[in-house]
């Protein structure tokens, strides 16, 4: 599902290069379930912005569900859905209500996003987190 080999990212800040993620190798297979964990600073956002399409990598190359992530941004963003930890519809949004008006971002109703959304917490064994 996805596959990544050398993902990098650069940014000119202040005439200075900062080397946000250098070298990302990644493979995650249909059905499993990935977190990005580290301490501040490492590049999980931006590795996961160039993973959604958001930015774009300045090096290596990456496939997301058998799309190019540069040739093929739109055909990557169709096949997947990303809920960001920053950028919420409403910073004090709880985790269900923020699936539910990401959802309606895409036209889908209310009641259906939250029957969906429920389902999948479900699925995930994520119960708790739907009201929190």
């Amino acid at each position: 599902m996805i596959h990544a080999r050398g993902l990098a990212r650069t940014f000119r800040k202040k005439k200075q290069t900062v080397h946000a993620v250098a070298g990302v190798d990644l493979d995650v297979e249909a059905g499993e379930i990935v977190g990005f964990l580290g301490p501040k600073g490492v590049g999980k956002t931006t590795t996961l912005r160039m993973l959604t399409t958001l930015l774009e990598p300045t090096a290596g190359t990456a496939t997301v569900a058998g799309c190019d992530l540069v040739r093929d941004p739109v055909g990557v963003r169709r096949r997947i859905g990303y809920v960001s930890q920053s950028g919420a519809t409403a910073p004090e949004a709880r985790a269900g209500e923020e699936v539910v008006d990401h959802a309606r971002l895409y036209g889908i109703s209310t009641a259906e996003a939250t029957a969906r959304g429920k389902l999948l917490f479900r699925e995930l064994d994520l119960d708790g987190l739907w009201e929190r």
